[in-house]
């Protein structure tokens, strides 16, 4: 690296300033509704594995759905520690943005308290009928004919995440006076 490069990795890691928290906090919650794809990482037997999965949110609190029986729910039964990423697509230096969030999850499912919030929160029935107009699509089958409500399936359970720490790297709060790196915690 030249000494150019050199001098401007120091200069960047010099910028210290945290932003104020509660603008930390909206800037995040605007972040994390602006999307709806995470990598959800869990580990059980010391295998990790990390899965894509759409969420919905509620300010800093996600909620995805899963099956009984999916590897996902197993490893957070058998190990609720657990961490999730959110990226925005990288076009430049200045776009690299992400969060690494830790929290607290809650297992809800059908006839528990919280199960009919969090599908509220996840736009359920919408969701479900986006899905079947697609599948009908894909497979050539009538999409004008009305999908009634859908009963949420039995085997459904809500993995409900409350952040606890959230860490976020954004290059373009440089510009802006602000370490690219920012802790939020609850």
């Amino acid at each position: 690296m030249g000494n150019d490069e050199n001098e401007m990795r120091e200069q960047v890691m010099q910028v210290n300033k945290k932003m104020p928290r509660e603008q930390l906090e909206q800037h995040i919650v605007e972040f994390i509704k602006s999307n709806n794809v995470c990598v959800l990482s869990t580990s059980k037997d010391d295998i990790p594995r990390a899965t894509p999965v759409t969420y919905y949110s509620e300010g800093t609190t996600l909620y995805i759905l899963t099956d009984h029986g999916s590897t996902k729910l197993d490893n957070i039964e058998a190990n609720p520690r657990m961490s999730i990423g959110i990226s925005a697509p990288r076009t430049s230096w200045l776009s690299v943005k992400g969060l690494q969030i830790m929290g607290q999850v809650t297992l809800i499912t059908a006839g528990n308290p919280g199960f009919e919030e969090a599908l509220t929160v996840y736009n359920f029935q919408e969701r479900v009928k986006e899905n079947m107009q697609e599948m009908r699509k894909a497979l050539g089958k009538d999409t004008e004919k009305e999908i009634p409500p859908i009963k949420p399936p039995k085997s459904l359970v809500v993995i409900k995440v409350e952040s606890k720490n959230i860490e976020l790297c954004e290059y373009a709060l440089l510009p802006r006076g602000y370490d690219f790196r920012q802790v939020w915690e609850a």
